[in-house]
């Protein structure tokens, strides 16, 4: 019987090892870069033909801000202006950003798109851009309602006190 115990182990221990039967590819450079390819590339493309080429570049910071812009061959361009507010507490050194950008989209279309970005938030412009539905007119009355009675109540008293328990 230990015999048999002894078998079925060394069975399963022969049919579960793992065969040393990965090679890593061939290739013809060694070193470092070593079996590493360029993605999606025939090797009779070269990896610059994909690759835009700078037309236009600035860049200019200064204690009181930024200005950069690029234009591309692929047509693509950016521009965007960034100032430091001065100010007081607690608006003092905020930001205020404008710019723009532009690219030629997969089908074949330029896509444009204008913002400024403040404490208020990212402000982006363009016409591809979704926007919200408008406002159900029941919906905005009721908003203005809303809005118009707050000042009524605003200016009353409580009349709960807390020493009292009402």
């Amino acid at each position: 019987m230990n015999y048999f115990i002894i078998l079925t182990l060394a069975s399963a221990a022969a049919a579960a090892r793992l065969e040393k039967v990965y090679l890593p590819p061939n290739s013809d450079s060694s070193g470092a870069e070593a079996g590493l390819r360029t993605p999606f590339l025939d090797s009779e493309t070269s990896a610059s033909a994909n690759q835009a080429q700078i037309l236009r570049y600035e860049n200019e910071i200064d204690d009181q801000g930024w200005h950069y812009a690029y234009e591309t061959s692929d047509g693509t361009k950016a521009e965007q202006n960034g100032h430091i507010l001065p100010g007081s507490a607690p608006k003092e050194g905020s930001l205020q950003v404008s710019g723009a950008f532009s690219y030629i989209g997969d089908d074949g279309q330029t896509y444009s798109v204008s913002y400024t970005a403040d404490e208020n938030g990212f402000h982006p412009v363009g016409d591809h851009l979704p926007t919200p539905p408008p406002i159900p007119e029941e919906i905005l009355k009721s908003l203005q309602l809303t809005a118009s009675s707050e000042g009524q109540y605003s200016s009353r008293k409580s009349s709960y006190d807390a020493d009292a328990g009402y």
